[in-house]
């Protein structure tokens, strides 16, 4: 069968250039009309796919969260393992009123246990709890005299900046999408080719050819072709440079 809408392989897209290539081309067919090109029925199952794959997507991009986590929890041990061996280092220093106000702190880091090696909410409670003995009048000071509250300030930074994605993770979680990308993607795909394969029919069968809808349509699928060739030759130079290494 001749082609009168262009080919595009699909599946090589990236997911983020897969919803932008679908947005490029649902615009084309709003502007003219699935009921007047003939595929009114597909493409209410195609505009229904596509926007599960959107909901898919927003979902991946709410699961970066998983790594930022990870890298503030780790950011979070480095403060209070530098804070815990300040301390105890200071139980060295030859004015014996550090020593003794080193050595009432470094009692009470070790009733904590090792706060960095606990589950992430219950690291998260001890370090509240840890900066609010801290804060009691007798610990003030002697935080005071080792000139440490910058210590304390930035623990209390780095968990509150845990803290808050922590909220953001329970709210991805409530809102948790049923839908993934690549059962998504490939509907989507199915009601496209669909789409496309049954305007085709139609004008191969006598239908009216709308040579302006399909010229925009072939542009919209040239672009991102040229994208697709793009993207191809990247990943070859990048594969190039490896072997080089």
């Amino acid at each position: 069968m001749k082609e009168i809408i262009t080919r595009i392989n699909l599946q090589q897209l990236k997911n983020e250039t897969h919803v932008q290539f679908n947005e490029s081309v649902n615009s084309v067919f709003v502007k003219y009309n699935p009921q007047a090109l003939g595929v009114k029925a597909l493409y209410d199952l195609y505009k229904l796919t596509f926007d599960n794959e959107l909901e898919a997507l927003d979902f991946i991009r709410k699961s970066e969260l998983t790594a930022k986590i990870s890298e503030q929890d780790h950011s979070r041990d480095i403060i209070y393992r530098g804070f815990t061996d300040t301390v105890k280092g200071a139980t060295k220093h030859f004015d014996p009123k550090h020593v003794a106000a080193a050595e009432l702190l470094y009692g009470i880091i070790r009733h904590y246990g090792n706060i960095a090696q606990k589950t992430l909410d219950d690291e998260t409670a001890a370090i509240n709890d840890l900066v609010r003995e801290l804060a009691l009048p007798a610990n003030a000071a002697a935080i005071s005299l080792l000139n440490m509250q910058t210590w304390v300030d930035k623990l209390v930074e780095e968990n509150s900046l845990f803290v808050a994605l922590m909220s953001e993770r329970y709210a991805e979680t409530a809102e948790r999408t049923p839908f993934r990308m690549k059962a998504t993607r490939a509907e989507t795909d199915k009601y496209y080719h669909a789409i496309v394969s049954q305007i085709e029919n139609q004008w191969l069968a006598g239908g009216a050819v709308n040579e302006v809808f399909a010229r925009e349509l072939n542009a919209v699928i040239e672009r991102f072709k040229n994208i697709l060739a793009q993207e191809k030759r990247e990943r070859k130079a990048v594969n190039n440079n490896e072997d080089l290494i």
